[in-house]
């Protein structure tokens, strides 16, 4: 949920292309609540055991940084406040990218190349060019919530570095952010039209009016507790017509990878990520990813909790162990990541598996998922 925190900061970047003489007061008291908010929100990340992130703190950090100076510039009347906001606004846009970035196989040059030059180009425009300030910060937010757009809809392998339980949250929150960004950059895009056309007589209200809006979403991150509730219905498989065309190749490097995976109990690792998969299989990521797809008709991190949930199986049929304990021993972190998978895979949530064991046969421990209808066999490469 953190980063719901991002919807109202982006918000709050409006004061940095606004003259102050062009804000009525109804408008300051609004970063200020944002602000508290997102401090809020911050400290509930940080006390979190299970779902804190580095990544995700440096972000509620430099959200909360931009807002500050918000605060502060209307506070202090200080011309210096003003390039300081502008600073930090400029800052946030690479920074929410380099939190995804670095779950992904990016080479490190290109990160920081990435994470540097745009926001460098911009304040040199600022500098050099101060009428060109609108449009720079529109396009930087524009760049940067394209690329997270780009990386989400690539899915779920796309972050080898996130933990593949958490891998499909990571691509979710990737396109959240990026929509943001892009909702900012349209924000910015009106006031920056209200100006032209109306010599900003509707900026105070639009920014209002955009943090308003957002708001909402922040006192829901903060108050909404996590969901342990296992969905009610199993979700459908993806449609054969978006997965890779399959080759007896795939199918063959997918069974191999299995054998291995089953031996080393590799899935019992609740920090197992695709590059570490790949590390330990000798099988680059790419590979990998390609040949669960085709063969297997889902995603690395679906396939891998379906060795985790057979193992689940195992234990609830054959031991008296919690359910939570279970949980823990078959490689999973959070309860509500366990009963959704569960229920994806079974159809029923663990208690209810384990009271129905007498009548059901677990499954052996090279249980895998099994072949897309659309293999009969033949294929070749």
């Amino acid at each position: 949920m953190f980063f719901t925190a991002f919807c109202g900061t982006t918000s709050s970047l409006r004061r940095s292309v606004l003259p102050s003489s062009r804000l009525s007061m109804p408008s300051v008291p609004v970063p200020v609540v944002t602000l508290a908010i997102l401090l809020l929100l911050l400290a509930k990340v940080y006390l979190s055991r299970v779902n804190r992130h580095s990544g995700a703190l440096w972000f509620l950090a430099g959200c909360a940084v931009v807002v500050l100076m918000s605060v502060l510039r209307w506070s202090f009347s200080v011309p210096v406040m003003q390039q300081m906001q502008y600073l930090a606004a400029i800052g946030l846009a690479p920074l929410t990218w380099r939190c995804f970035a670095s779950l992904t196989d990016t080479p490190r040059r290109w990160r920081h190349l990435i994470t540097l030059a745009p926001p460098a180009a911009a304040l040199s425009f600022h500098l050099l060019f101060p009428e060109a300030t609108d449009t720079v910060l529109i396009l930087l937010y524009f760049g940067y919530g394209g690329a997270l757009l780009h990386t989400a809809q690539r899915g779920e392998d796309r972050f080898v570095l996130s933990r593949l339980s958490d891998a499909p949250a990571t691509s979710r929150l990737a396109c959240i952010a990026g929509g943001f960004l892009c909702f900012s950059g349209l924000t910015d895009m009106a006031i920056a039209v209200d100006f032209s056309l109306y010599r900003g007589e509707h900026a105070a209200l639009l920014v209002v009016i955009s943090q308003a809006l957002l708001l909402p979403f922040l006192c829901l991150g903060i108050l909404l507790p996590q969901r342990h509730a296992a969905p009610h219905a199993i979700p459908e498989a993806p449609s054969t017509a978006t997965l890779p065309e399959i080759t007896a190749e795939d199918v063959q490097r997918c069974t191999q990878l299995e054998a291995l995976i089953t031996d080393r109990a590799l899935y019992l690792n609740p920090d197992l990520t695709l590059t570490a998969l790949a590390r330990k299989t000798a099988t680059p990521a790419r590979q990998i990813s390609r040949a669960v797809n085709a063969a297997r008709g889902c995603n690395v991190s679906q396939w891998i909790n379906g060795f985790r949930i057979a193992h689940a199986q195992r234990l609830l049929c054959q031991t008296s162990s919690p359910v939570t304990a279970v949980m823990l021993d078959s490689g999973f972190n959070t309860k509500s990541n366990f009963n959704r998978e569960f229920m994806r895979i079974t159809g029923m949530s663990p208690g209810e598996y384990r009271r129905a064991a007498p009548d059901i046969e677990a499954p052996g421990s090279g249980t895998h998922q099994s072949l897309p209808p659309a293999f009969d066999g033949s294929s070749s490469g």
